[in-house]
C-alpha cells in the first residue's frame, strides 16, 4: 500500500522576498550599506542567508533593489501643479511615519564608493529625469534639481538632525514658507539656458 504523505506548503517566494527587502532596507537606513550585513539582515527577515543570493545575487544588488522600491517620484509628480507646494507638504510632512524614507538610505550610503555610485545612478534615474520630464524643457532638469535640494534639506533636519523648527508638526509660519518655497519652483517664470 503506497502512502500518500501530506504535501508540503510551498515556500511563498515573493513573501520571502519581500521580508528581505523590507529587512535590508531597515539595515541600510540606519546603519548604512557598509554597517549592514547580510547575515544581520536575513535575521532580521527570519530567511536562511543563502536567500540573498537566490532573490537578488549579492549584497550590492540586494541594497539597489531596496533603494529602487523607496524611490517613488510619483509622489512628485501626481502633484497638481497649481497647489503642489501644499500637497507636497502635505505628502511629505503629514504622511505616516511608518515608512522607510530613501533620504537615510541615500545619506548613509555615501560612505560606500559602490552604493554611493547605485545611489547616485538610482537618484538620476528614477528621481531626476521623470521630474524634469514632469516640468518640461527648457529648464525642468533645474527645477526638479531644486525640487530634490528642497526636500533633501527638509528631510535631512527633519529625520537625520531633527532641528526643532522641522521635529514634530510644524508651525504655520514654517509649513507656509515650505509650501511657498516648493510652490515658487513651479510657478517661477520659464527660463530659458
Amino acid at each position: 500500500m503506497a502512502s500518500h504523505a501530506a504535501p508540503r506548503p510551498a515556500r511563498d517566494a515573493d513573501r520571502t522576498r519581500a521580508a528581505i527587502l523590507h529587512a535590508a532596507q531597515h539595515a541600510f537606513a540606519t546603519r548604512g550599506y557598509a554597517a549592514a550585513g547580510v547575515r544581520e539582515i536575513t535575521a532580521a527577515a527570519g530567511v536562511n542567508p543563502a536567500l540573498v543570493s537566490r532573490y537578488f545575487g549579492s549584497k550590492e544588488k540586494l541594497f539597489e533593489a531596496a533603494l529602487a522600491d523607496l524611490l517613488d517620484v510619483s509622489l512628485l509628480t501626481e502633484q497638481p501643479r497649481e497647489n503642489f507646494g501644499k500637497r507636497l507638504v502635505e505628502t511629505f510632512v503629514d504622511a505616516s511615519a511608518t515608512g522607510i524614507n530613501p533620504l537615510q538610505i541615500l545619506v548613509l550610503a555615501t560612505a560606500d564608493e559602490g552604493a554611493r555610485a547605485i545611489a547616485d545612478r538610482l537618484v538620476r534615474e528614477m528621481v531626476l529625469a521623470p521630474l524634469a520630464e514632469w516640468f518640461g524643457a527648457p529648464d525642468g532638469e533645474h527645477r526638479a534639481a531644486q525640487v530634490m535640494t528642497l526636500s533633501s534639506g527638509l528631510f535631512t533636519y527633519r529625520l537625520l538632525y531633527r532641528l526643532p523648527t522641522w521635529s514634530g508638526e510644524l508651525d504655520p509660519g514654517s509649513r507656509a514658507w515650505l509650501e511657498h518655497s516648493f510652490q515658487s519652483i513651479v510657478d517661477w517664470p520659464v527660463i530659458e539656458h
